[in-house]
C-alpha cells in the first residue's frame, strides 16, 4: 500500500531541534528504495532535493555531491540559489494546523510549551546505517529498521517494537520530550513513552490525538483528547512538559491533557513503545528528551546569562516560527517586570555548513529576536543589543547529536 504525503511546511529552530520530513512522498515505495539504496536519487555526482529540505542540502554538501533543488513535485526550479544555501539547523517537522501563523497568533496563541534547555538525549538517526538497528536506543522487542526518506532518516517498524533509552543521568524534576511521529493503519494504540519501572507515567501520542496516563496518591488517573486539523498521512510532533508532579502533553499546538498530584520515579531510562502499522509502517525521528532550568530571570540573576532552545525559524531564514510563543513571551514578561534589566540578544550555531553562511544566519536571527521584543512588547531599543557568533562558541563537542543540539540556542546575557 502507498500514500502521499500532503506537502508539509518545515520550520527550523536556531537551536535546531527537528528535521524535515518528506513532501509529497509516495513513503510506502520509497521506505522499501530506502532499505536498499538510502532513497536518495544519485546519478552522475547529482543528488535532488526538496527546496525546503536543509538537510539533504547540507548532507549533499559535505558528501561533496551537487544539488539540484526540486518542487514539492521533484521537478527542478529555475531558481537554484537554495541549493548553494547551508544552516546548521534541522528543520521543525509536523504538519502542523496554523503552522504558519506568526508567534501568539492563531494556532499559538494559547501555546505554552517551552522545550528544556540543556539536552539530554537526542537521536535523528543520522549516524546510523540504512537498514541496521539504531545506535542509541536499545531494542528489546519487535522489528525495527533505520530509513532514509529525501534525506532524513526515521526509525521505521510495520510489527511495533519497545526500546529502550539510557540516559546520562536521572530525570530532574523537570523535563521535556519531543518526537516526530506518523502512522498509518494498524491496531496498535499509539506512541508511548513510559517513565518508572511500574510505567507510573505514560505519554500516550497517535494519529491526532494524545494521552497522559499517571498514577498519584489516590490511585491512577489519565487525560486526553483529539488534536483537530491532523490528517491520516501527516507528520506530527508530539511533546510532553513535566515539572514536578504536574504534566502537560501536546500534539502540534493542540494540548491535549494535563494532570497534576503525580508521583512517579526519576530515572536514567525511559521505555519507548512503537505501534504496528500497515505495510508503510510507523515512523518516528528526532526524539529529543531536556531537562528543563530555572526560570529565565532566576538563571541571569544567578549567572548574568542564560540560554534557551525554543526559539525557531524558517530554514535558512530569520523568520520567527509560531512554536516560539512561550519562550518569547517569557522574555517580554521580564523585561517588561524588570524595566532596569538590559540584553544582548546573542545567536549560536553548531559547525555544520560553512562558518560565514552560520555567522550571517546567527546574526540575521539574533537582531529579528531583538526587533520582535521591541515591536510586540514595546520594549524599549536602547535596552536590547543583538550578536551572532556562529559556531566559535561551542558548549559541547560537535561530534555527537546531542552535542550539536546544546551548541544550537539563544543566550540572553546581562549587560
Amino acid at each position: 500500500m502507498k500514500f502521499a504525503l500532503p506537502y508539509l511546511t518545515a520550520g527550523a529552530l536556531l537551536g535546531g531541534v527537528f528535521a524535515p520530513v518528506p513532501a509529497r512522498a509516495q513513503i510506502g515505495g520509497m521506505i522499501r528504495g530506502a532499505v536498499n539504496n538510502a532513497a536518495q536519487t544519485k546519478i552522475d555526482n547529482m543528488v535532488n532535493c526538496a527546496v525546503n529540505d536543509q538537510d539533504c542540502i547540507d548532507k549533499a554538501h559535505r558528501d561533496g555531491k551537487k544539488v539540484t533543488v526540486v518542487d514539492k513535485n521533484g521537478k527542478p526550479l529555475k531558481d537554484q540559489s537554495a541549493a548553494n544555501a547551508t544552516t546548521s539547523d534541522s528543520a521543525a517537522a509536523g504538519a502542523t494546523a496554523g503552522a504558519s501563523d506568526p508567534p501568539g497568533k492563531g494556532a499559538w496563541l494559547n501555546y505554552d510549551f517551552v522545550p528544556g534547555d540543556r539536552i539530554l538525549f537526542y537521536d535523528d538517526f543520522a549516524e546510523d546505517k540504512v537498514g541496521d538497528l539504531p545506535a542509541h536506543e536499545d531494542v528489546t522487542s519487535g522489528n525495527v529498521t533505520v530509513v532514509e526518506i529525501k534525506g532524513q532518516k526515521y526509525l521505521h517498524t510495520v510489527t511495533g517494537a519497545d526500546l529502550t533509552i539510557s540516559l546520562p543521568e536521572a530525570l530532574p524534576q523537570r523535563f521535556t520530550v519531543e518526537v516526530t511521529f506518523h502512522r498509518q493503519g494498524g491496531n496498535g494504540s499509539g506512541l508511548y513513552f513510559k517513565f518508572g519501572a511500574n510505567e507510573e507515567l505514560k505519554f500516550r501520542c497517535d494519529q491526532g490525538n494524545g494521552t497522559i496516563y499517571g498514577t498519584g496518591p489516590n490511585g491512577s488517573k489519565e487525560s486526553g483528547q483529539d488534536a483537530a486539523g491532523i490528517g491520516d498521512n501527516d507528520f506530527e510532533t508530539c511533546r510532553l512538559m513535566v515539572d514536578g508532579g504536574y504534566a502537560k502533553g501536546y500534539v502540534n499546538s493542540v494540548r491535549i491533557g494535563q494532570l497534576n498530584g503525580l508521583v512517579f520515579p526519576r530515572e536514567d531510562k525511559i521505555q519507548v513503545s512503537l505501534p504496528n502499522a500497515d505495510d508503510n509502517g510507523s515512523l518516528v525521528t528526532n526524539i529529543r528528551i531536556a531537562a528543563g532550568g530555572k526560570k529565565l530571570y532566576d538563571a541571569l540573576a544567578a549567572s548574568g546569562r542564560v540560554s534557551t532552545q525554543g526559539i525557531f525559524f524558517d530554514v535558512n531564514s530569520d523568520r520567527i516560527r509560531g512554536e516560539s510563543t512561550p519562550t518569547l513571551k517569557e522574555i517580554g514578561d521580564m523585561l517588561a517586570q524588570h524595566p532596569d534589566l538590559k540584553l544582548t540578544i546573542e545567536g549560536h550555531t553548531d559547525n555544520t555548513g560553512t562558518a560565514a553562511g552560520n555567522q550571517a544566519l546567527s546574526e540575521r536571527r539574533a537582531a529579528a529576536v531583538r526587533q520582535y521584543l521591541i515591536d510586540m512588547f514595546r520594549i524599549d531599543a536602547g535596552r536590547l543589543n543583538s550578536a551572532g557568533f556562529g559556531a566559535t562558541r561551542p558548549v559541547a563537542a560537535n561530534d555527537t547529536p546531542v552535542g550539536r543540539q546544546n551548541n544550537r540556542r539563544v543566550e540572553l546575557v546581562k549587560n
